[in-house]
């Protein structure tokens, strides 16, 4: 099975919250996440820009702090993960009641 991730974004005063679920060798782990907003608000596209972000899975263990840049292009969204400056994951997404969908994998690895 192929590593692949799913994440729903919603709105907060601050950022964004997220919750997600990956599969990774036939693993799934699953769990939230919240981001704080780095950039200015776009009004139009409500969920571009960059955020701090920091996920937690079910058993409490937390990511470091990512920064999360989406971007929206021509109809859909675009993300990209990054850690002490390098990609770590790369996502698209559309929005759809006032939440934003994505399907995301890590950056770099096959799709074998």
């Amino acid at each position: 099975m192929n590593d692949i991730g799913c994440v729903i974004y919603t709105e907060t005063k601050s950022g964004i919250k997220a919750e997600w679920i990956f599969s990774e060798n036939k693993n799934i782990n699953k769990g939230f996440g919240i981001g704080t907003r780095i950039t200015k608000l776009n009004t139009l596209n409500r969920f571009e820009g960059t955020f701090e972000i920091e996920y937690t899975d079910i058993n409490g263990v937390k990511s470091p702090k990512l920064e999360l840049v989406i971007s929206f292009q021509a109809g859909y969204y675009y993300l990209t993960w990054i850690n002490n400056n390098t990609t770590t994951d790369i996502g698209i997404g559309l929005l759809n009641d006032g939440k934003l969908s994505v399907g995301y994998r890590q950056w770099g690895k096959s799709l074998k």
